[in-house]
């Protein structure tokens, strides 16, 4: 990435001068980071950038010792490049549509760059500069292993001026990316941030993917791997006029920057003030930089502005140091689509001998049913291919890239042959491969194995994992769904602390929620589910030293991706609570996270330093469960309440003061605090009970309402956001009807007259997220309100 400076919306005013080319622009340099976010929140699988690092730093400690005993192995390395010209049926010299001779400079600058070479621009003499010791060469053999006529370009007319990232990502990659396990992908376009829009981003990379690492599963886009440069920010003016290149993106320090994010390195200042790249031997720096300055001083160090990993002008690049060179040398050792590179041979010359079978799994590990795509790998330009998968459906394949179904369970091997012109293969055979569960259509998941912790808030008072002085709002646990469950049915939270003002008698309640893994870096996103949980309850299993149930209103869809669940935080004076979670550094995957007073998620990793797993347990399983809500959980003695079941077919009640005991749905009148347990049948499911408690004051038994219950209905309640408000009263007037959020945010007003009795009106939530509100009418001086639940 570079020059992070203007905003994307604000990049058009910069058009003019980008095509007349008489004044500098200001681009943000690099998009990388953003479009890493976008696709870890379309492809939730994939986890989070920080999920590997663990295991990355260990490989680079291992890596550092042979750098430092000379025993580094396969010194220097090549990787082949495929460079897609995208133009608009110009004639090749002209627009978009660049000579050969320009994508040549440029790949000469990456060789000048990575491999430090003295009497050019790529030379230092930093005592902590490297040379990568890798090598780039344009691919001399195309996709069926025949010659190029131009080594390592493909022209495409893309019959358009311009492209936006998103018609990129999803129409141009997709279509014409050759097999990113044996070829470094570069396009080169005229980018734009949206149609019409300024070239506002120069260029962005797709990080690295890694499998049998948390979080980086092999699964990755392959789709989209490799690096889009914009057209005027490839090529070197230095090594021949070519037209369209702009200072001072005219060097070719774009393509350096962009690769050193494809080989898996961060941005210098860590993309934070005084941020991490993890290397130790850049120094901390508080931002980017700009232009060229030399002897910056942020973060009490000074910038080591020459980095390529900076945003700095192209002239000003001219540093890789060895902590990024043991880095990037890690990622090609444990990242299979950059580790297949290293023998994809589509640099050298013609097929000339049998090929080399491999191959690589999306998932060795399936579900009882699940399916199994199988990547071919193999070496040598093999043009058939014979499967032979044990326990699988189909049991043999000639697909290059075949699906698999697994509908046994075992542990399964699998068996590829290649063959091409020169002869066949020799069987490339994989015993227990693929492990298919029996169990586990029905489970429990949960990240927490360690020792049972409260942690204390170290810069402030509270707790880190419950209230505190900075006034978090909430906390989760993420859960990376990998055997993708389809539905969560309840979880267990085990709370280590609860206090409450009025002690057993409160009637506070704590929100359990449930949010998709969609935010930023994977962070809760989009609520899912919630469930409200009375303190009291909370109390009583703290005392006990037992976890806190929930049974969800309805089975939450969690959709075969990863997900959140965790509580919201009221601050009602006196009352606490906070999550039990491991020792710092006993969870190594950087699972919690909470919500801060701002509304901005972070992970407990990032921004306290502390590596910790709460003690939750999400219920999932790929049935269907059977979950029952209630219109009300305090009533007062005598008052009734409406049960409503889900998930079953066929229902059954047991408890007192039920007026029937069949069907989805049934009305309670409990004189004391009940129990109330329905148990499904008619379909396969996975839990087949469930139980609520209605919690009843303490007082004498009435058959009435209070006033304002008597006075407002909402029906039905909880539901889909199609709901009906019913106002029976004897005033009349002018009558505000509202919904305000749990905060008091206001969601919507309606001002009416009410003319009768009673007043009716029909109100549309559907496309409110899900969640509790309250929905208000005000008429004269009072006021009536009542708590909905929008599923």
């Amino acid at each position: 990435m570079f020059r992070l400076l203007l905003s994307l919306f604000f990049c058009a005013l910069l058009l003019p001068a980008l095509y007349a080319q008489t004044t500098p622009f200001e681009p943000k340099r690099c998009g990388t980071m953003e479009m890493d976010s976008l696709r870890r929140a379309r492809n939730p699988q994939l986890g989070s950038l920080n999920d590997f690092e663990r295991e990355l730093q260990l490989k680079m400690i291992d890596i550092k010792k042979k750098m430092a005993s000379g025993r580094l192995a396969a010194t220097v390395i090549s990787i082949p490049i495929i460079v897609h010209i995208v133009h608009n049926g110009e004639t090749v010299g002209n627009a978009h549509n660049m000579t050969q001779a320009q994508v040549q400079s440029q790949i000469e600058t990456l060789n000048e760059d990575y491999r430090r070479k003295p009497g050019t621009r790529g030379f230092n003499s930093n005592p902590v500069g490297a040379d990568i010791e890798i090598e780039f060469c344009l691919a001399a053999l195309d996709r069926q292993g025949k010659p190029m006529a131009e080594p390592g370009i493909e022209r495409i007319n893309g019959s358009r001026v311009s492209w936006t990232q998103s018609d990129v990502e999803g129409v141009l990659k997709p279509s014409t990316i050759w097999d990113p396990d044996k070829y470094y992908n570069i396009w080169v376009l005229d980018l734009r941030e949206s149609a019409g829009g300024s070239g506002s981003v120069v260029a962005y990379a797709q990080f690295p993917s890694q499998s049998n690492l948390p979080g980086i599963p092999s699964a990755s886009p392959a789709s989209t791997d490799g690096v889009v440069c914009n057209y005027y920010a490839f090529g070197n003016s230095a090594k021949g006029n070519f037209a369209g290149l702009v200072a001072p993106y005219n060097l070719g320090r774009t393509l350096s920057h962009e690769t050193g994010h494809w080989l898996g390195l961060r941005h210098i200042w860590g993309d934070a003030n005084c941020g991490d790249d993890f290397c130790a031997d850049t120094p901390p720096q508080a931002s980017e930089s700009r232009g060229c300055q030399v002897g910056r001083v942020s973060c009490g160090a000074t910038n080591m502005v020459q980095n390529y990993m900076d945003y700095s002008d192209d002239a000003c690049m001219n540093i890789f140091t060895l902590d990024q060179k043991a880095r990037i040398r890690a990622v090609m050792e444990i990242s299979p689509r950059r580790n297949s590179l290293l023998t994809s041979n589509v640099c050298g010359t013609t097929v000339a001998t049998r090929p080399l079978p491999n191959f690589r799994a999306e998932a060795q590990q399936v579900l009882l049913g699940g399916s199994v795509k199988f990547n071919d790998l193999s070496g040598g330009f093999p043009t058939t291919w014979q499967w032979t998968f044990e326990g699988g459906t189909p049991e043999t394949s000639t697909e290059q890239n075949p699906t698999v179904t697994y509908s046994q369970p075992g542990k399964f091997k699998v068996t590829l042959v290649t063959a091409n012109a020169v002869g066949q293969s020799d069987p490339l055979v994989r015993t227990e491969y693929i492990e298919v569960l029996n169990q586990g259509l029905c489970t429990d998941v949960t990240n927490f194995s360690g020792t049972p912790t409260i942690l204390r808030e170290s810069n402030g008072t509270g707790y880190v994992a419950g209230q505190n002085s900075h006034k978090s709002q909430a906390v989760s646990e993420f859960f990376a769904n990998k055997l993708g469950y389809l539905n969560l049915a309840g979880a267990s939270l085990k709370f280590g602390v609860a206090k409450a003002a009025k002690g057993a008698a409160t009637e506070s309640i704590v929100t359990v929620t449930v949010w998709n893994g969609r935010g930023f870096q994977n962070g809760p996103g989009a609520i899912l589910g919630q469930k409200d949980v009375p303190l009291r309850d909370i109390l009583a299993d703290v005392a006990n030293n037992r976890a806190t149930t929930v049974t969800f209103d309805k089975n939450v869809p969690v959709s075969g991706l990863s997900f959140h669940v965790g509580i919201t935080l009221p601050y009602a004076s006196g009352d606490t609570v906070a999550l039990v979670t491991t020792k710092n550094g006993e969870s190594l995957f950087a699972t919690s996270w909470r919500q801060n007073q701002q509304g901005n998620w972070l992970r407990y990793a990032d921004s306290l330093g502390l590596n910790v797993a709460h003690n939750i347990t999400a219920k999932v399983g790929q049935k269907a469960s059977v979950q029952v809500a209630a219109s009300a959980i305090f009533i007062n003695p005598g008052e009734t309440v409406t049960l409503n079941a889900r998930g079953a077919g066929v229902y059954t009640w047991t408890g007192t003061g039920l007026n029937n005991t069949l069907g989805p749905q049934v009305v309670a009148s409990p004189t004391q605090t009940t129990s109330y347990t329905v148990a499904g049948s008619g379909t396969d499911l996975c839990s087949t009970s469930a139980v609520v408690t209605i919690n009843v004051r303490a007082g004498t038994v009435t058959a009435t309402t209070p006033l304002a219950e008597q006075a407002l209905q909402v029906n039905p309640n909880p539901s889909d956001g199609q709901m009906n408000v019913s106002f029976s009263s004897p005033l009349r007037g002018a009558l505000t009807l509202g919904i305000r959020t749990v905060t008091g945010g206001e969601l919507l007003r309606q001002n009416h007259q009410k003319t009768t009795d009673t007043f009716e009106q029909s109100l549309d939530l559907k496309t409110a997220p899900t969640g509790v509100y309250f929905v208000e009418v005000t008429i004269g001086e009072q006021t009536f309100r009542k708590r909905v639940v929008k599923q």
